[in-house]
């Protein structure tokens, strides 16, 4: 299921007014995080030189946001990870092969703003109704690998 490791840079930042706070997206998401402040990103490199944050990425994340929002903004943080990646870079939904008690809803990439809510509703009727999922996401395309 493995796909090696991708590289992703995000920035945190904050300013504007509070209240309702819905994820934004325009070239690059912006979602609520904590305290006011909005995480911002992220990037998704498949090769890098560091896998820490670099200045390239934040100047570039800066610039894109003062001309997209009209608020006042500052990024107050800026982080970077190596994050997981599948082969096939579709989601994992359904139940675990060998120990059927272990529900998996996972490997929604980039794309995870709008494809988790839809698959959780998918194994949510699966575990109330018996629904099916759709094979294309379903976990147990790969019984052979995790049954090792």
């Amino acid at each position: 299921m493995g796909g090696g490791g991708r590289r992703g840079e995000y920035p945190v930042g904050g300013g504007g007014r509070r209240g309702d706070r819905p994820v934004f997206k325009k070239g690059i998401s912006l979602a609520p995080w904590q305290d006011g402040f909005y995480w911002v990103g992220s990037s998704y490199e498949w090769s890098f030189e560091t896998d820490g944050p670099t200045a390239a990425f934040r100047e570039r994340t800066d610039l894109l946001l003062k001309n997209w929002i009209k608020l006042p903004f500052r990024i107050v943080d800026h982080f970077a990870s190596v994050r997981p990646a599948t082969v096939e870079r579709r989601p994992f939904v359904g139940f675990h092969p060998v120990y059927s008690r272990v529900g998996i809803l996972n490997g929604m990439g980039t794309k995870g703003c709008s494809l988790a809510p839809y698959f959780a509703r998918q194994l949510a009727q699966h575990i109330v109704g018996g629904s099916p999922i759709r094979p294309d996401a379903d976990v147990r395309r790969f019984t052979k690998l995790l049954s090792r």
